[in-house]
C-alpha cells in the first residue's frame, strides 16, 4: 500500500468512532489538501493553532518522531513527518480533537483574548461543538498508528513528542494504571519494582502499563485537572517505592513536595508529560546512587537490573562475565561481595518475585508459571517458593489474590 492508501485507510478506521481530519502541508506549512469539508471542522489548522513557530522549530531541530501540538488549552493535533533520505516532503497532520469534556469551554475562553474578528471568531465557536472528545491514550495510539502509515516504522508511545509548553522540556508520554483490568495490578507492581530498583528500563513497564489504562476514572471534567490528578497519584507511588529501594526518605518526600508543586503550575498537556519524564527519571538516578554508594558498582548493578527486567530469560555466569568485562570467578566473588547473595541465589529470588506478582495479580496455572519461569519441573518450583515464602504457591495465592 501507498502511503496516501494506508492514511486513507487509517482515516475510516477512526472515523467508525471519531470525526477528526487529515491535513496535508509543505514543509513551509502550505496547505496542500486535506478531507475536511468546509464548514465541517474549524478551517486550516496551522492558522487556527498557531502551532507553526513551534512546528518549524521541531522540524529545524532535526525531529522525525510524531509530534503532538497543543498549542491551544485541550485542543490537540497530530503531526507526522515524511522523509526521502534528509529531506522531508511532506507533513502529514490529523486532528483536531478535545481530551476532555470542558475543554472547548477552556478554549472559547483562550479564543476571547486572541486578536480574531468578530465573524471569525463566531465561525469558529460554532464548530468547537463539531471537535471529537478523544481520551488522551486512545490520542496517543492513533499518534503511533498515524506514524506508522506515514513511515512504516513501528514505535511505542515513549517515542512521542510533544509541542513546548510552560514547564515543559523534552516530554514523555504518561498514562496511569487505573482501570479494571486483571492485567493492570501485575503491570503497576513490575514498573513500581523498577522504581525499588533503580532499574533505568522502567520505561518498558510504563508501556505496559499505559496499554492497560487511561488513568483515574474520577470524571473532574477538564482533562488537565485529570491528567495532574493521575500524575500526582505516580509521584506518591514512585516516592513511596523510590523508599522501599533505599533512598532517604528524607530526600523521597522533599522530591514528593518540589514536584507535587510543579504538577500544579503546568496548564498543559505537554508540560505535563515533560515533567513526568524529569520527575521519574529523577527517582531512578537517585535510587540507583544510593545503590552505588551502598557499595554496589555500576556493573554489578547493571546485571542485577538485567536479571530483574528478564526474569523469564535462562541466565548463566559465563554471559554475564563477558557482560562486565570479568572473569567467572572474579565476577562470581565480587557479586556476592556486594550483594550479599550468590547469583544463583539472587536469580532464583528474583524469579519467586516475579512469580508472586503473576499469582497474585493473573490467572495463571502453577504449571504454567513454573515453566515461565524456567524452573525444571511444577516441585521443584512449589518447593523453591514454599522454602522462600513460607507456604505453597497455591496458598499465596489464596491469601493475596488481586484478581
Amino acid at each position: 500500500m501507498t502511503i496516501d492508501e494506508r492514511l486513507s485507510f487509517f482515516h475510516e478506521l477512526i472515523c467508525c468512532n471519531y470525526r477528526v481530519y487529515l491535513w496535508c502541508y509543505s514543509p513551509d506549512l502550505t496547505l496542500l489538501h486535506t478531507n475536511c469539508p468546509p464548514g465541517s471542522a474549524p478551517g486550516d489548522a496551522a492558522a487556527l493553532a498557531d502551532f507553526s513557530s513551534s512546528l518549524l522549530d521541531y522540524i529545524k531541530s532535526g525531529g522525525r518522531m510524531p509530534f503532538i501540538l497543543d498549542t491551544l488549552p485541550g485542543l490537540l493535533y497530530i503531526a507526522a513527518f515524511e522523509y526521502s533520505g534528509s529531506s522531508l516532503n511532506l507533513i502529514h497532520i490529523m486532528g483536531p480533537a478535545f481530551t476532555g469534556r470542558n475543554s472547548h469551554l477552556l478554549l472559547k475562553n483562550e479564543l476571547d483574548h486572541r486578536d480574531f474578528s468578530v465573524r471569525l471568531r463566531s465561525v469558529i465557536f460554532r464548530q468547537l461543538d463539531q471537535i471529537p472528545i478523544i481520551p488522551t491514550n486512545q490520542l496517543f495510539q492513533y499518534t503511533i498508528m498515524l506514524h506508522y502509515c506515514v513511515t512504516g516504522e513501528h514505535i511505542t508511545t515513549n517515542d512521542i513528542q510533544f509541542s513546548p509548553g510552560s514547564n515543559s522540556s523534552d516530554p514523555d508520554e504518561l498514562t496511569l494504571i487505573s482501570e479494571e483490568h486483571r492485567g493492570v495490578w501485575t503491570a503497576e507492581q513490575a514498573l513500581l519494582k523498577m522504581f525499588r530498583d533503580g532499574n533505568p528500563d522502567y520505561k518498558k513497564a510504563l508501556e505496559r502499563s499505559t496499554s492497560l489504562s487511561s488513568g483515574l476514572k474520577t470524571d473532574t471534567g477538564s482533562s488537565i485537572r485529570q491528567q495532574k490528578n493521575s500524575l500526582i497519584v505516580l509521584l506518591t507511588l514512585c516516592s513511596r517505592a523510590a523508599i522501599e529501594g533505599g533512598l532517604n526518605p528524607s530526600v523521597s518526600y522533599t522530591l514528593n513536595d518540589i514536584y507535587a508543586g510543579q504538577i500544579e503550575e503546568c496548564k498543559t498537556t505537554s508540560a505535563l508529560s515533560g515533567l513526568a519524564r524529569t520527575m521519574m527519571e529523577d527517582f531512578i538516578q537517585k535510587v540507583r546512587q544510593s545503590k552505588t554508594d551502598n557499595g554496589i558498582s555500576p556493573q554489578i548493578q547493571a546485571v542485577c537490573d538485567y536479571i530483574t527486567m528478564h526474569p523469564k530469560e535462562k541466565f548463566s555466569i559465563a554471559d554475564f562475565a563477558k557482560r562486565t568485562g570479568y572473569s567467572e570467578y572474579y565476577f562470581s566473588h565480587k557479586f556476592k561481595q556486594e550483594t550479599g547473595s550468590s547469583i544463583s541465589e539472587y536469580i532464583r529470588n528474583a524469579k519467586i518475585e516475579h512469580a508472586c506478582i503473576l499469582l497474585e495479580g493473573t490467572h495463571m496455572g502453577i504449571q504454567e508459571i513454573s515453566d515461565e519461569l524456567g524452573f525444571a519441573s511444577r516441585s521443584y518450583f512449589s518447593s523453591t517458593f514454599q522454602k522462600m515464602t513460607g507456604m505453597s504457591p497455591s496458598e499465596y495465592r489464596r491469601k493475596n489474590s488481586k484478581t
